[in-house]
């Protein structure tokens, strides 16, 4: 009973401020905010996707990880490559980011050989950051954060792996990268050196993090979704508080737009619901 006292004390109620209607029942696997405003979305079953909304930038019919930095450029992941692509009023140009050819991979750390792409971000530099999982299962499990540019290799922390399974990423406002994996949230600073672990709120909450994003507080934001809950953390990994909504139910991915509004992508939805305090 105290248990279940000190999980509502801890959670807020949102309001919903607003939907956006998808016309269909969609599997949402990835949604992400450009700064003028338009939604990137990714879900499994797209080409069931009626709607045709100008504020939807672009739909995919794959479950891929995307992100994007402007009304008129998003990337997204395939099996095992990256993508770029560029839009303008007459055309749509598609480039290749990653991977791209190392003649001599630098000394300790793990190639690229059989790691599929998954969670990508923009981060304010411009550079793209990719979560990258080497395919295998259990205890051989083995994930790292690279980024395009080739200066960040992320693997290890003290000789340890650093990550078992990375899937959604984000940049916070202070340069931190916020990887959510397996049971956790890792973040590390902007040169890869971790600060810190998120777990969940308590040892019997039975975490399970998937889409994560930072608002201008640098507070992070990561959606739990079998326990229902979205969780918010500050920069340095203290807990302050579970979101919930009306209705919230699988909550997958999120994003934060230039507002502060928290747009929520739940695994199986009609809309994608806008939130705030």
């Amino acid at each position: 009973m105290a248990s279940t006292e000190a999980q509502v004390l801890s959670s807020l109620v949102y309001r919903i401020k607003r939907t956006i209607p998808l016309g269909c029942w969609l599997y949402v696997f990835d949604i992400d905010c450009s700064p003028e405003g338009s939604l990137c979305l990714s879900a499994i079953n797209i080409k069931d996707y009626k709607a045709k909304l100008k504020s939807i930038l672009f739909t995919s019919p794959y479950g891929r990880y995307m992100a994007t930095n402007s009304s008129t450029d998003y990337y997204y992941t395939s099996v095992n490559s990256v993508f770029k692509v560029m839009l303008s009023d007459f055309s749509k140009e598609k480039k290749k980011i990653w991977p791209v050819e190392v003649r001599k991979p630098n000394p300790g750390c793990i190639t690229n050989d059989g790691y599929t792409p998954q969670g990508i971000t923009v981060r304010k530099s411009g550079d793209v950051l990719i979560c990258l999982w080497n395919n295998e299962i259990g205890e051989k499990s083995l994930g790292k954060v690279i980024s395009t540019n080739g200066i960040l290799n992320i693997f290890t922390d003290k000789n340890h792996p650093l990550y078992v399974c990375p899937t959604y990423i984000a940049e916070n406002g202070n340069g931190d990268i916020c990887v959510s994996d397996v049971r956790a949230v890792v973040v590390t600073d902007a040169g890869g050196m971790l600060r810190f672990r998120y777990q969940g709120n308590s040892s019997s909450s039975n975490f399970d993090p998937y889409g994560i994003c930072c608002n201008s507080f640098c507070n992070i934001i990561v959606a739990d979704t079998k326990n229902d809950k979205i969780h918010v953390v500050d920069k340095d990994g203290q807990f302050l508080h579970h979101v919930i909504y009306h209705g919230i139910k699988m909550p997958r991915v999120v994003c934060v737009d230039e507002n502060n509004d928290l747009h929520v992508g739940e695994w199986h939805t009609d809309t994608i619901n806008v939130i705030e305090r």
